[in-house]
C-alpha cells in the first residue's frame, strides 16, 4: 500500500513538472494513468495542476520564463483540466466539478476599449488556475457587464482599460452596481496600462493589478475572504 501511495506521489509530481516544462504528451499520459488508477480528479488538480500553475506564475515574474511561455503552459493547463472535467462528467461524478473551481469571474475590457492582448491573458491564466471565466470580450457596455455577474452569479468582477480616456467607464460599472444597491455581491479587481492602485481607490475598485500574475493572485486572495 505504501509503494503505491508513493507511486501515485512521484506521478503527480512528474505531472506538475512536465505541465511547467511543457511536455504535452507527458501531460496528457499520467493525467490518464492517475485517473484509470482510481486518483480522486480533485487530487490530481489539488496536487498537481494547481502547484503547476504558482510555479509557472513565479517565473513569469522573475524572469525566467516570457509570454510565449505563459501562454502555452496556460493553454497546457486548460487542456489538462478539460480531460478531467470529461472524466468526472463521463463517470456520473458532475457534482465533484462545483468544486474544482475556485471562483467565477466575469471579466472584460470597458466601454470604448477596443485593446483586448491583456484582458486576453488574464483571462487564459485565470482558467488555467481553476476559475470559471465569463470572457465578454472588448468594448462591452457597463450595464452588459453588471447583468451578466448577476446572471451567472459572478465572485469577481475584472475591469481593463488600456486608455486614459476610456478607464472611467470601470468607474461606471462601479457605480451601477452601487446604484443597483448590489456592490457588496462582488469583488471589483481593474487593470490595464492607463490604470493605477491610486485609481482603483479612488473609484472604489477592491484591487488593482499590474500583471496577469497580479490578477490571478487578487482572484485568489478574493476568494479566500469569500470562503472564510
Amino acid at each position: 500500500m505504501s509503494q503505491h501511495v508513493d507511486t501515485i506521489r512521484q506521478k503527480l509530481e512528474k505531472l506538475t513538472h512536465s505541465i511547467v516544462i511543457y511536455e504535452e504528451e507527458t501531460t496528457k499520459k499520467l493525467i490518464k494513468e492517475l485517473l484509470s488508477e482510481g486518483v480522486d480528479p480533485l487530487i490530481i488538480v489539488n496536487e498537481a495542476l494547481i502547484p503547476a500553475a504558482t510555479i509557472i506564475g513565479e517565473k513569469f515574474e522573475n524572469g525566467e520564463y516570457f509570454l510565449p511561455e505563459l501562454l502555452i503552459c496556460g493553454d497546457l493547463l486548460q487542456d489538462a483540466m478539460k480531460i478531467i472535467e470529461d472524466f468526472i462528467e463521463k463517470s456520473g461524478q458532475s457534482e465533484k466539478l462545483k468544486h474544482t473551481k475556485l471562483g467565477k469571474v466575469v471579466i472584460a475590457t470597458v466601454r470604448g476599449d477596443i485593446h483586448d492582448i491583456g484582458k486576453n491573458l488574464v483571462a487564459a491564466l485565470l482558467r488555467a488556475n481553476n476559475f470559471e471565466v465569463y470572457d465578454l470580450g472588448k468594448d462591452v457596455e457597463s450595464m452588459k457587464i453588471v447583468e451578466k455577474a448577476l446572471e451567472v452569479n459572478a465572485d469577481i468582477i475584472a475591469l481593463s482599460a488600456l486608455m486614459t480616456t476610456t478607464r472611467e467607464s470601470q468607474r461606471e460599472v462601479i457605480s451601477i452596481l452601487n446604484a443597483l444597491g448590489v456592490r457588496d455581491k462582488f469583488k471589483v479587481m481593474i487593470g490595464g496600462g492607463s490604470t493605477t492602485p491610486e485609481w482603483a481607490h479612488e473609484i472604489g475598485a477592491d484591487d488593482w493589478g499590474e500583471t496577469a500574475v497580479d490578477a490571478v493572485r487578487i482572484a485568489k486572495k478574493f476568494v479566500s475572504v469569500l470562503e472564510s
